[in-house]
């Protein structure tokens, strides 16, 4: 009987445990979101990765937030490019639109968020912080490109607006 009741209660603290635990972690999507420029696109953003809801502090939100803008800026790099392979070179103004995003998209994914991430792992985020401003500028410079509407318009926005979100959050680290 009384293994039984060790047993029980160890099984009611490991829920308990999980739940505070758990509860932390939306907790802190939550408080940190709240310090952003846009608090409903980092908490849904952050609440799409799993890993989000084991994150112990800022800076492991900021590292998962960077992945999920390497994926997104990978994803609209990709795009880029089948739509440059589709696009007639009779269409000169949307190959040069296009090109011009391309190789501002390589920026983005080669050298920026490999830049974040670096430096808020190594405990750096100012350097983090420049290549969020940067992916911004970026975004922001290659919805320029097109001078009527951009085939990759809402992707190029959430990229520009998730890095405005990255950013807020490396200054938190600062």
């Amino acid at each position: 009987m009384k293994s039984s009741t060790c047993i029980n209660y160890f099984f009611i603290f490991l829920h308990i445990s999980y739940f505070l635990l758990t509860e932390s972690s939306a907790n802190i999507v939550s408080q940190t979101c709240q310090h952003t420029p846009n608090p409903n696109l980092c908490i849904s953003t952050l609440n799409s990765d799993p890993k989000s809801s084991t994150a112990a502090d800022v800076s492991g939100l900021t590292i998962i937030g960077a992945n999920i803008l390497s994926r997104n800026a990978a994803s609209t790099k990709d795009k880029i490019s089948s739509l440059l392979k589709n696009t007639p070179s009779t269409d000169r103004q949307l190959v040069k639109s296009l090109k011009c995003s391309e190789e501002l998209y390589n920026l983005i994914v080669t050298a920026d968020i490999p830049e974040i991430i670096e430096a808020v792992t190594k405990g750096d985020p100012k350097f983090g912080q420049d290549g969020a401003d940067d992916v911004s500028l970026e975004a922001d410079t290659c919805q320029k490109c097109f001078l009527n509407s951009s085939p990759i318009h809402q992707r190029n926005m959430f990229v520009h607006d998730f890095s405005v979100v990255l950013s807020s959050m490396i200054q938190m680290l600062l």
